[in-house]
């Protein structure tokens, strides 16, 4: 017994040791960046001018129709609002994985990821952020609240539960997927060549699953789990039938797909070979 707490003790200290480190490099870069206030505006300007244009197209669509294959605006609006929600939190840590490849393998950087006494994956995840970000996370909750009154959804504390859970473990599957790409790059010098595509897919699953055809529900429910971002979530508020028991699944799906992908980092950390550079 003594030394099953002896280990938890040692277990929480590391947690808070690493999660201290992750909060400097966070730090660190909010100074950075703040040095260049300019470059930050104007980043921020560009992700809320390409929200609102989205935005707009859906309000012209539904100008023209009430519904769209039994989905009202609202609810459409409902989805596209919670998808940018993980969107964000995935995008706040994510920017380092594009350019992973040629940073780190290539340039032979991930030599000096290797010498620190912290998790590699950790390390490469925190030492860049990308703050627009949080523009996503709260333009996304501000059109959930918004639609989700329009529509007069009465939410418990079970709900609200639900939102603090699936918010984040949904993003774990965006993170998945991303990170199983980018460990590829331990193995194939073709760095690039599957992100873009791959990242253009996210477009469909802001919408109601049900509107597309049955191979495309597989590809965005099993292949590329996209769905689970937006969609079979978003169910658990607006969704009827069984979709409610498919939506609390999803912080099942994340970590399963999160914990595919930090296996094959593992796998590619053990396969590499360093640049000598």
């Amino acid at each position: 017994m003594q030394l099953e707490q002896r280990r938890q003790r040692t277990l929480a200290a590391s947690i808070r040791w690493q999660m201290g480190i992750f909060g400097a490099y966070f730090a660190q870069f909010i100074k950075t960046r703040l040095a260049y206030r300019m470059d930050f505006f104007v980043d921020t300007f560009g992700v809320m001018v390409s929200i609102i244009i989205q935005l707009a197209v859906l309000t012209t669509l539904f100008g023209k129709v009430t519904a769209l294959q039994g989905w009202t605006f609202e609810q459409v609006l409902f989805i596209y609002g919670f998808s940018l929600v993980p969107l964000g939190i995935f995008n706040i840590i994510s920017v380092n994985l594009y350019q992973f490849a040629d940073r780190y393998l290539i340039q032979g950087k991930f030599d000096r990821v290797l010498l620190r006494p912290v998790n590699t994956l950790a390390q490469v995840l925190c030492e860049s952020f990308n703050v627009s970000g949080l523009n996503e996370i709260v333009l996304g909750t501000a059109i959930v609240i918004w639609s989700g009154m329009r529509m007069q959804l009465e939410v418990g504390a079970l709900d609200v539960l639900a939102v603090l859970v699936m918010g984040p473990t949904a993003a774990l599957v965006y993170l998945g997927v991303f990170l199983g790409i980018t460990s590829i790059s331990f193995w194939i010098e073709d760095k690039m060549g599957i992100a873009p595509p791959v990242y253009n897919v996210i477009r469909f699953s802001r919408y109601p699953l049900t509107i597309y055809s049955l191979p495309v529900r597989v590809l965005l429910t099993f292949v590329l789990p996209f769905a689970w971002v937006a969609f079979y979530p978003a169910s658990w508020f607006i969704g009827e039938g069984n979709l409610h028991s498919v939506a609390a699944l999803t912080p099942l799906v994340g970590l399963v797909v999160f914990s595919g992908a930090v296996l094959l980092w593992r796998r590619g950390v053990a396969n590499y070979t360093s640049t000598g550079s």
